[in-house]
């Protein structure tokens, strides 16, 4: 159920109305981003997502879970079009906390260049890969996400 845009930290609920319990989720999108030349060479198919956080939206969260919506644009060589993939990358609050401590602020801030490559099911954020290294988000893409928050409503 989405919620007020007043209440802080929290975008939607997620409740399981057979056992009552719940999980609250922190939305975050991003445009879609024509990837360069040097990052397909690099990373293979697929297009990243850039998110850029204040500290404390994350280390302060209330909300269970961050949902991150990056758009991956997709050729449809048939039809001579682009079109957008919206894919998701679903992490508990807990254990990005955990992720940020490896990443560098920037003004109070923390910047995420998450990559999806939807064909190889794989994604990570490489903002800090010449100095922290890349850090791998695929076991929170799309499905492998989703099922970690239905499990916690289990």
């Amino acid at each position: 159920m989405p919620l007020d845009a007043q209440f802080k930290d929290i975008d939607l609920i997620l409740v399981n109305l057979k056992n009552r319990k719940t999980a609250t989720l922190q939305v975050k999108g991003s445009r879609a981003y024509e990837p360069r030349k040097s990052e397909t060479k690099r990373f293979g198919y697929g297009s990243a997502g850039w998110f850029y956080l204040k500290e404390e939206t994350i280390m302060k969260c209330e909300a269970d879970y961050f949902a991150f919506l990056v758009y991956v644009l997709r050729d449809n060589p048939e039809k001579g079009r682009r079109h957008t993939e919206p894919n998701i990358v679903i992490i508990n609050t807990r254990e990005l906390q955990k992720l940020c401590s490896n990443k560098i602020l920037s003004n109070k801030r923390y910047n995420f260049f998450i990559w999806i490559n939807p064909k190889e099911k794989k994604s990570f954020d490489f903002r800090e890969e010449n100095s922290k290294g890349i850090i791998d988000l695929s076991s929170y893409l799309n499905e492998n996400g989703l099922e970690k928050l239905r499990d916690s409503l289990k």
